[in-house]
């Protein structure tokens, strides 16, 4: 064996804390314990070995004082921090212990190298990774509570990955040990026996040596002797299966009294089993099958039990902490939600509420008092609201100062409001400190939200969650009721918009948009002054869907600023076909709030431009509706102006449906006013509704602004507006909106109606 490259700790990325002074001082405590391994194996005298004992010591005394001045400066009176030091404490004086051990040396070492591995593998895998992960948390900015849920969230997270490093640790301890007999036997037969007898018998796992063909016992040291209750004499002679279950046995014999030619060693992997003791209790045990060893001739096998009892303890109390929350008793997140998937699985045909209830100010309260006394508070209301609700109520904690509520049955549920009176009446006079009757005490108020699942609804506890985090935030703004109930009905509102904007951006990419243009004339002489292109959507379930069946729901989110620049593009490419045909058919686009307003539309509309550069730019006009121009009026003049200079045209949509004052009529680049269809629909019948479309003509020709009328439907209405004075029109009445292929025949048969050409003009 090459002792130079022994190593009985494998130092491993898994043990690194990220706190570059911690982690530098962890890897030099384990090259002392590796260096004090090859002591023993190179057989170096045993003032060599103190040497290393006592700058071990001198070492670890440094290196806790170095860490807790990192972790006091964050949790100087924090019980957490000062059971750390106590472990500390306990390092030292179960190190001296151990080293004033009496007898030969390997007596002392070989214990002191099993303790010194255990002890550090688990202090840093858990104390100290734990302790780091609250340090990080901290420097992040939040609160010490929150740093140290986040900190214990992340052992959660992260255990498996360390038992397991613990569990290979403990393997390789045993596979150097293995070597280190083989190593002692090479140096001479009495010498290896003497130093392997010691070793056996100071060995801290319990060894059995069995005769490899039958399986009986014939030495145990005394750890097996303690582990099983029998004493030395008891176990010898005796078959190993004895010492297990009927059930397990054969598995046993199978597994130790391999025929030569199967695998043997520590490549065959261990087994878990059971160990009956003198008083019939069972310990759970963890079986490696050590290497072969020939005693004149006869062939002998080592067996390596371990006591799994604190491994598996230590186990329960991981999955126990994945779904629990150690400060107050109550399942944490993942356990409320596991218990609530349960339950909306069982129940999907009753109403279900999800509560979530929040601390006030607590991070001001945890500041005042100390987090101490925070957590007490916590652990009282905790204690309060488990006794003064029923069965029917599953309470958890999600984490920090936040707890979730659930009640399950229909009756809880009519009891609600009682319910939280009671909730909020818990935190009356809630103690922070643990000295008894009379101590201070403070009054804790919390807010809460809620949500109620209809029956049936299919809503999932994320889902529910989310919306009972909604009404909490609400009742937090509004402040003047304790809790609110989340609103189904605008949710509903809400996710349909969500799901129609998602489904919209989609439909750019996926080609399932298309455009039609409706023509725009004048009505007197049948000139055609233009084409507006109206967007359509080729929805894969709905069908041909209209602007008005899901504009309203985009208009002011982002995609109706891509949906405005994909009509832009659609129409210089239109009219550059038109041109190569021969044709000359100006197109007016619909832009909406958010791209009016954009600081960069100007520029996006230039390159638009630019990339099209045989269409006169005036041929292009822009609507923009009288809501959108005069709603954020600096930045849609400013923009306006702007596309006016590029050489586009411009013009106000269902005009006369807001409140412009003249004077910004009068300051809008707009080309062209169009009035809104409301009007042209009810003229006839509403003298009031031709009082306005009259007035708008005036205007229209106070302000030098051409008009156009949407909407018209019918002969009578167009006579009635060219009568007005507005001759400018569009609508069902002259054609409806088309694709391009049925445009072309519809321009070479269009004529006005000889009603509207022998209209008489208006005085």
């Amino acid at each position: 064996m090459n002792t130079d490259e022994f190593e009985i700790f494998p130092w491993g990325e898994e043990f690194l804390t990220r706190i570059p002074e911690v982690d530098r001082q962890h890897h030099y405590l384990v090259d002392l314990i590796n260096r004090l391994a090859r002591t023993v194996l190179e057989g170096t005298d045993e003032a060599t070995a103190d040497e290393i004992v006592v700058e071990l010591r001198a070492y670890a005394r440094y290196h806790f004082e170095t860490e807790e001045g990192i972790w006091a400066r964050a949790f100087q009176d924090d019980e957490w921090f000062a059971d750390h030091c106590r472990a500390h404490a306990g390092f030292i004086d179960e190190l001296d212990r151990i080293a004033a051990l009496e007898g030969p040396e390997e007596y002392r070492l070989q214990p002191l190298l099993e303790f010194l591995v255990r002890w550090l593998t688990l202090h840093i895998l858990r104390s100290d990774k734990q302790m780091a992960a609250a340090i990080n948390a901290l420097e992040a900015g939040v609160g010490v509570a929150e740093a140290r849920e986040r900190a214990t969230r992340h052992f959660r997270e992260q255990s498996p990955t360390g038992l397991e490093s613990l569990l290979n640790t403990y393997v390789h301890i045993e596979r150097q040990v293995s070597q280190f007999a083989r190593h002692l036997a090479s140096r001479g037969q009495e010498e290896a026996e003497n130093r392997f007898r010691t070793l056996f018998d100071c060995f801290i796992h319990p060894l059995l040596i069995l005769d490899a063909e039958d399986g009986s016992v014939l030495d145990a040291n005394p750890a097996a002797c303690r582990m099983t209750g029998h004493a030395e004499d008891e176990l010898k002679q005796r078959p190993i299966t004895n010492l297990h279950p009927d059930d397990e046995r054969e598995r046993i014999a199978a597994h130790l009294t391999a025929p030569p030619e199967a695998p043997a060693g520590h490549d065959s992997p261990p087994l878990y089993s059971r160990v009956r003791t003198a008083t019939q209790r069972d310990v759970p045990v963890r079986i490696t099958r050590g290497g072969e060893l020939r005693d004149h001739g006869r062939r002998l096998r080592v067996a390596f039990y371990e006591d799994m009892t604190r491994e598996l303890e230590h186990r329960r109390e991981l999955k126990w902490r994945s779904f629990n929350d150690p400060l107050t008793g109550l399942p944490n997140r993942a356990g409320i939600m596991q218990a609530l998937e349960q339950v909306t699985t069982e129940h999907d045909d009753t109403a279900l509420a999800l509560i979530s209830i929040d601390v006030d100010d607590f991070g001001a309260l945890n500041d005042r008092l100390g987090t101490a006394a925070g957590d007490r508070i916590l652990a009282e209301l905790s204690r309060r609201w488990r006794e003064r609700l029923n069965d029917d109520a599953l309470l958890g904690r999600r984490g920090g100062d936040e707890f979730i509520l659930v009640l399950r049955s229909s009756g809880a549920i009519e009891r609600l409001e009682e319910i939280m009176g009671t909730v909020i009446e818990a935190g009356r006079h809630v103690p922070v400190s643990d000295k008894g009757p009379g101590s201070a005490s403070e009054n804790i108020s919390v807010s809460a939200g809620i949500s109620i699942r209809p029956p049936r609804s299919g809503l999932d506890p994320e889902t529910l969650l989310r919306q009972a985090d909604h009404a909490l935030y609400e009742s937090k703004l509004r402040r003047d009721r304790a809790w609110e109930y989340f609103d189904h009905r605008q949710y509903q509102r809400v996710a349909s918009r969500h799901r129609t904007i998602s489904a919209f951006r989609h439909a750019i990419h996926r080609n399932e948009l298309s455009v039609e243009y409706q023509p725009k004339v004048n009505m007197r002489t049948g000139t055609i002054l233009g084409v507006e292109a109206l967007v359509r959507w080729r929805h894969p379930e709905r069908g041909r869907l209209t602007p008005g069946e899901f504009l309203p729901a985009i208009e002011n989110d982002p995609v109706s600023v891509e949906l405005g620049e994909y009509m832009l593009e659609e129409a210089m490419r239109q009219m550059e076909r038109w041109r190569e045909d021969g044709r000359h058919l100006p197109v007016s686009i619909n832009i909406g709030a958010m791209q009016l307003e954009s600081g960069d539309l100007p520029r996006r509309l230039e390159n638009i431009l630019d990339r099209h550069p045989e269409i006169p730019r005036g041929d292009l006009e822009i609507e923009v509706l009288e809501s959108t121009a005069f709603g954020n009026a600096a930045a849609a003049e400013a923009n306006m102006r702007a596309v006016r200079e590029l050489g586009v045209s411009m013009s106000i949509d269902d005009f006369g449906t807001g409140y412009s004052s003249l004077t910004y009529i009068k300051r809008v680049p707009a080309n062209a006013l169009k009035m809104d269809r409301s009007y042209v629909r009810d003229m006839l019948e509403d003298a009031d509704d031709r009082a306005i479309i009259e007035a708008v003509v005036g205007l229209a020709r106070a302000f030098d602004r051409w008009v156009i009328a949407e909407g018209v439907e019918t002969i009578e209405q167009g006579r009635a507006l060219l009568a007005m004075g507005c001759e400018n029109g569009q609508g069902y009445a002259i054609a409806r909106p088309m694709l391009p292929d049925a445009l072309e025949g519809w321009l070479t048969r269009w004529t006005p109606p000889a009603e509207w050409s022998a209209a008489p003009a208006p005085d």
